[in-house]
């Protein structure tokens, strides 16, 4: 397998509460950012970040190898990254949400391994323990949805395809679904959080202390 890693790190907003994008933000000593490529990176030959375009030099790392100018929209940033990543001909990739720095090793281990054993497409899930209710009201079983996290893993070639004919999602699972390729869950981890909020940045502080 050779594996390159592409973590997500394209927005400008502040909803984290802090002036500058939240990848930035400093958590344990360290940006978001930089905890998240360096678990990919544990797990990768080769880390690719897409950022915004007028922020490319911020987002470089010590760990990174290639910072690439995403797109205006995730699903756009992603295939910026794995453009650039098309160039050092990987078998698979990991693509990270740069905004999920406490993402464990075991974590990105089972999906690793989930792909080393023929899987095309593997997410990390945990089971959903709030209560749902649907927007048109009545609730919905929640034993039938599970909460999905990444790193997500594909095989090169399926993810591509997946990507090609430019449509949006808000994860890349979504896209090898409208394949009709199977995406395999591994166990995620309730501490492998994204950071959105202000709140969530202190959370992040506890659990990368």
């Amino acid at each position: 397998m050779r594996v390159v890693g592409i973590v997500v790190a394209g927005g400008v907003g502040s909803r984290a509460g802090g002036s500058r994008p939240k990848q930035l933000e400093l958590v344990g000593g360290r940006r978001l950012l930089d905890w998240s490529v360096a678990a990919i990176a544990a797990a990768s030959e080769t880390v690719v970040v897409v950022a915004h375009p007028d922020l490319l030099e911020e987002h470089r790392t010590d760990v990174a190898d290639i910072v690439v100018a995403g797109g205006a929209t995730r699903a756009d940033s992603v295939r910026a990254g794995l453009a650039a990543a098309a160039r050092l001909d990987p078998t698979h990739v990991l693509i990270h949400d740069a905004a999920r720095p406490v993402v464990s090793a075991e974590v990105v281990g089972r999906v690793i391994e989930a792909l080393a054993d023929g899987e095309r497409a593997v997410v990390p899930a945990v089971p959903v323990t709030d209560t749902l209710r649907r927007v048109d009201g009545g609730a919905a079983d929640r034993g039938q949805f599970v909460a999905v996290q990444t790193p997500q893993g594909f095989a090169f070639e399926t993810i591509s395809a997946a990507h090609a004919a430019g449509e949006d999602a808000t994860d890349d699972a979504s896209l090898v679904d409208a394949l009709g390729v199977r995406v395999a869950h591994v166990h995620g981890d309730p501490q492998n959080i994204k950071v959105t909020v202000a709140a969530d940045l202190a959370l992040a502080e506890i659990l990368l202390g």
